[in-house]
């Protein structure tokens, strides 16, 4: 052990003359460990959040979705679809026709975003199928089933077996000027889903995907099976998504396609934002510390002029004496840190296990503040502390190198 070191630790230990900056001292301490359990375990409950968020999404999301642009119709499909599943990292593709329309239920309406899809093709790109409350699943064939949100069937008065009405946008402009019958289509509410997602639950109805190329038909033109505008992928791993985005995008430069990432990315970003905010905040306790620290380290500094003098008298020199005081400083923001941490980690464990933090199940989905720890997390976190530890002892030290040694000791 060097003597920077050595005389760093016994300068922790040992009893000050002025009490004040043992006291001092020791808040630092304690700002440091509640700066480190505090954004480890507020950073764990985003990262909670922020996995409920993703499962729900990528569940019901594809993890590749391929669409035309503005909205129009997919050109060549049956070859963008047949090329798509011979891509090595896809699990599964299917085809899509979707737009929006109004339901109506009795005296009832909504603006809502109608859906067509292949029941079986749907099954293995998305959990839809499994979110069903009430009901069943669409039936391949069955061209007058819709199944419907939860929220969407609340306000809309309909359960299952009741018969809804869709007025198709396309001809809706020539029934204003030219007094055309805008197309309705009858449907019967096969099921009730319920996705957990707000904006799923109370604005999206899935029907076959045949019924929807009939709902979307522009006037006069022939109904074709192969009108879709968009394909939704599955893949064998998620984290293969930005790959095979990139493949897709450079062979069909034409067309759109959106990972399970950027169909919500303002959602993701916005909780990224909210996760550095909170980084940003928190790390203010450890800074006030730190604050601390350095008039500690000062203090201490004042106090042991003459002992410093001797240090430089007997040759050390000004690279060691900054050691003394950086050490110092490194010292609390280790230990600190490290104790910060453990609570941290205990407090996370806790909530996992006992859900000792609960919410209201009638306005959230889960029954209590969801934990996710991550070790990258805890090394971030600790490596944050450490650091502004360790610079908040860097000036004092520096000043304690400047001192001359005839002056310190002059009056011993």
């Amino acid at each position: 052990m060097s003597y920077s070191s050595f005389i760093s630790l016994r300068y922790l230990k040992s009893k000050r003359r002025i009490s004040s900056i043992s006291t001092i001292s020791l808040i630092s301490l304690l700002g440091v460990i509640i700066g480190t359990a505090a954004l480890i375990i507020v950073i764990s409950v985003f990262n909670g959040f922020q996995g409920i968020v993703t499962q729900i999404l990528v569940n019901f999301d594809p993890h590749v979705r391929i669409t035309a642009l503005a909205g129009d119709r997919l050109p060549n499909a049956p070859n963008v679809l047949l090329n798509v599943e011979k891509l090595k990292d896809v699990e599964s593709a299917t085809p899509f026709l979707s737009g929006k329309a109004l339901i109506v239920s009795g005296n009832i309406n909504r603006a809502v975003y109608v859906k067509g899809i292949l029941p079986g093709g749907n099954e293995r790109v998305s959990s839809l199928s499994k979110s069903i409350v009430l009901g069943h699943f669409l039936r391949p064939g069955k061209a007058n089933e819709i199944l419907i949100g939860i929220s969407l069937a609340d306000a809309l008065g309909a359960v299952v077996g009741d018969t809804v009405a869709i007025i198709s946008p396309a001809g809706l402009e020539l029934s204003l000027t030219q007094f055309y019958q805008p197309r309705v289509e009858k449907f019967v509410v096969c099921g009730i889903y319920q996705s957990k997602n707000k904006d799923y639950d109370g604005y999206y109805a899935f029907i076959n995907l045949a019924a929807s190329q009939e709902l979307f038909a522009s006037p006069g033109t022939v109904v074709d099976s192969n009108m879709v505008n968009g394909i939704d992928i599955r893949l064998k791993t998620i984290s293969d998504a930005d790959h095979v985005k990139s493949l897709l995008q450079k062979k069909y430069p034409t067309l759109n396609v959106e990972t399970w990432y950027d169909l919500h990315k303002d959602l993701y970003r916005m909780m990224t934002i909210e996760r550095i905010v909170a980084y940003t905040v928190l790390s203010l306790i450890i800074l006030v510390a730190a604050f601390n620290i350095l008039g500690s380290i000062s203090m201490t500094v004042i106090e042991k002029q003459r002992e410093i003098g001797a240090l430089k008298a007997m040759g050390a020199t000004n690279r060691g004496i900054v050691k003394i005081y950086l050490y110092e400083g490194l010292a609390i923001g280790v230990i600190g840190s490290a104790i910060g941490s453990l609570v941290g980690f205990l407090v996370g464990e806790a909530q996992i296990k006992l859900q000792i933090f609960k919410l209201d199940t009638t306005v959230y989905i889960i029954p209590a503040l969801p934990v996710q720890m991550r070790l990258s997390d805890f090394i971030i976190v600790a490596s944050i502390a450490i650091l502004i530890c360790s610079l908040a002892a860097l000036y004092p030290a520096q000043r304690a190198a400047q001192i001359n040694p005839a002056d310190a000791v002059r009056w011993e």
